[in-house]
């Protein structure tokens, strides 16, 4: 059963059931997405540094490398493999089991599911999905203050900053709340330094990135209807400046922001010929344009991979905008 109110989510007999199961686990697997992002990364490092301190023996999988060099990682990680037999499987910001690595010796063993996407299809004996909350950090920070607060030290406020920060794109999503404040001066409060986070996820040391960004911005286009604004990034511009896409980090949510246009495209060309199309808007809901071409998210944040010519991709994006 997926629950949708906070009263459902963190039912405290729903959450002790879990946390038994947790409890009498002496080996937990856990898993995020494909091409894992900060939110995702950091919830499960955060569960790993508790149950380590508990003596379980913890690993995450990842199904791909991450796109992004994210400074904050579990200790073990392993990338489209598992090295032991689980006793419980949580899966962390993810919305269904395609996106993950799910082999057919994972069918049966208990699993959590904790996310905020509301495509979640997940089916755990337990699921803890908060739709279009912040993060999945925000929701497992509240599961983690009720079941074990006196666990939640330094190194995991900072973990859960970090996600929170990331998926929020600091605070400036539709998804930041109230609750979603609060929740970061708690986590400031038992050590966090949301100076020093916010600079990990923003700074960039290569004075290259910002001429791409320049030659980016200076080829937006606006559609016909002015409903959205689209940008393209090509293998060739990354190569002009001698730099990777994780350079790109933060300027589509850049480009979200100056425009006052309701919907904003960023198309990549990633460097195995697939184009990546990542979909921000203020209103209109982007999780149901990037489900026709296979993806999905959230209302106002979601994305796509597709194997079609970036031109074709484009078109067909643009068709259904205008």
């Amino acid at each position: 059963m997926v629950c949708h109110s906070q009263d459902d989510i963190l039912n405290k007999d729903r959450l002790g059931a879990a946390w038994s199961k947790v409890q009498a686990a002496q080996r937990i697997t856990l898993l995020t997405h494909f091409k894992p992002d900060g939110d995702g990364i950091a919830a499960c490092a955060a569960l790993e540094h508790l149950f380590l301190q508990k003596g379980k023996f913890v690993e995450t999988i990842y199904p791909s490398a991450p796109e992004f060099a994210f400074t904050r990682q579990p200790k073990t990680v392993y990338i489209n493999e598992h090295r032991q037999h689980p006793d419980l499987i949580i899966i962390c910001d993810t919305a269904n089991y395609d996106r993950a690595y799910y082999p057919d010796a994972f069918k049966g063993i208990p699993l959590i599911n904790i996310d905020h996407h509301v495509s979640n299809s997940i089916d755990g004996v337990y699921n803890f999905v908060a739709f279009e909350w912040s993060s999945t950090c925000e929701l497992l920070y509240l599961i983690l203050k009720i079941l074990a607060p006196e666990c939640i030290d330094t190194t995991i406020a900072e973990l859960l900053l970090y996600g929170i920060l990331y998926d929020s794109q600091i605070f400036q999503t539709q998804a930041t709340t109230a609750q979603t404040l609060t929740i970061a001066a708690e986590l400031m409060h038992k050590g966090a330094d949301l100076y020093a986070l916010k600079t990990e996820l923003i700074a960039h040391k290569d004075p290259h990135v910002i001429a791409l960004w320049g030659k980016v911005l200076s080829s937006v286009v606006v559609t016909d209807n002015e409903k959205a604004v689209y940008a393209v990034v090509r293998q060739g511009d990354l190569q002009h400046y001698n730099i990777h896409l994780p350079a790109l980090v933060g300027f589509h949510n850049f480009l979200s922001h100056i425009s006052l246009v309701d919907v904003s495209v960023l198309f990549y060309e990633m460097e195995n010929g697939n184009i990546k199309c990542s979909l921000r808007s203020k209103r209109y809901d982007v999780n149901a344009v990037a489900r026709q071409f296979g993806g999905g998210g959230h209302k106002n944040a979601a994305g796509f991979i597709s194997q079609e010519p970036i031109d074709t991709i484009i078109k067909r994006v643009v068709g259904v905008l205008l």
